[in-house]
């Protein structure tokens, strides 16, 4: 009998396509990815990127994220917008909110389906520093109560690092009872992120526990909270972090990646080796097709690992991202350390195990 995972990814289907339009960015956060900044020369025109909308409608997509650098401070940001909604296509904004003030109506006029903003500390010192923005922490606080007060969905993305592991009980008193998801996930050592602020492994596996504490503290209602992509899956204790059960990355598969300058990857996590083409000499639906033909070999690690095939080795951007780790950031491979053997331990063995998580919880994250 197929599993549960086999059955889900029969189904799957072309779900978000996350667009960078544009590299350009008013802030200059230390854990960007993309080293954002500065304009790319070779960003796509206007009408490049209106026909890549029809484009990715024709594939099959449900919505398309836009995010940059900072979407907002495009010049045409709002008439690709418009295309998208035109077409049919929900439409999220992934931004740092410093000029959403001037962009409110516009935005209650497109009707936008989510407009996701960062919020990397519980205080100014933090946020600010991390997001290389001074004020950026009253003007985000801002941007959140104008779009509640606008009745424009919003949601929250955290980035962790060793820089604000101990800010999340405060970002959670913001949230509290605001009607606003909260997306957690680390900061990986790509683009600007120095690998010396990547969270280790055990403080991974806290911010894990923090996540499933508070879910079960609080109703969804009043915190909803999940895990993003990058977090370990099938562990034996913590349960599902993430909205869906997990059934491999989908990297080109449900999700996709555009680069400003129309290169297309199964995921902006992952490295430029991983460019398949460009839409400007091929077809999205050509470039597509290739990516999904394409099969990452599992190793290492993973590869002797009892559920391989469901998990898929995880999110592959976080993969590729840490290989250089001595072992992959798991929730299930941090429990397979410390209870090495298959079989469940003894009670009293089990016990003091569990008092030892808690307390490292406590050190890490709420001392």
């Amino acid at each position: 009998m197929p599993s549960i995972t086999s059955l889900i990814s029969q189904r799957i289907k072309p779900s978000c396509a996350v667009w960078e339009i544009t590299l350009k960015c008013n802030s200059n956060c230390i854990h960007c990815g993309s080293k954002a900044g500065k304009i790319r020369q070779d960003e796509l025109n206007t009408v490049e990127a209106l026909n890549l909308v029809r484009e990715i409608r024709d594939c099959g997509f449900k919505g398309v994220a836009l995010m940059g650098g900072e979407p907002l401070i495009r010049d045409d940001w709002y008439e690709i917008a418009q295309e998208i909604k035109k077409n049919g296509l929900e439409l999220s904004i992934v931004t740092n909110g410093l000029t959403l003030n001037d962009n409110i109506q516009k935005l209650k006029t497109l009707k936008v389906d989510c407009v996701s903003l960062s919020l990397d500390g519980g205080s100014a010192k933090i946020h600010d520093y991390l997001r290389g923005s001074p004020g950026a922490f009253e003007k985000t606080l801002n941007a959140i109560n104008r779009l509640k007060e606008e009745k424009l969905p919003v949601s929250v993305i955290t980035a962790v690092s060793k820089a604000n592991l101990k800010e999340l009980d405060k970002i959670k008193k913001i949230l509290l009872d605001q009607n606003i998801a909260w997306q957690i996930q680390i900061a990986i050592p790509i683009g600007r992120f120095p690998r010396e602020l990547t969270i280790s492994r055990e403080e991974f596996y806290t911010v894990g526990l923090f996540i499933a504490i508070n879910a079960k503290k609080y109703s969804y209602k009043r915190l909803p909270v999940i895990g993003a992509h990058c977090f370990g899956h099938f562990s034996r204790f913590v349960p599902n972090l993430g909205l869906d059960p997990w059934i491999g990355c989908q990297a080109g598969i449900s999700v996709l990646g555009i680069q400003s300058n129309g290169n297309i990857k199964g995921c902006l996590t992952l490295p430029d080796k991983f460019i398949e083409g460009n839409i400007r000499t091929q077809s999205l639906k050509t470039i597509l097709e290739n990516i999904r033909l394409k099969q990452i070999q599992i190793k290492g690690y993973c590869a002797d690992c009892d559920l391989a095939k469901s998990c898929r080795g995880g999110c592959l951007g976080t993969a590729y991202a840490i290989r250089k780790f001595d072992e992959p950031y798991c929730l299930r491979a941090i429990e397979n350390k410390i209870f090495p053997s298959k079989q469940f331990p003894m009670k009293g063995k089990l016990d003091s195990t569990i008092s030892s998580i808690r307390n490292m919880f406590h050190n890490l994250i709420l001392k």
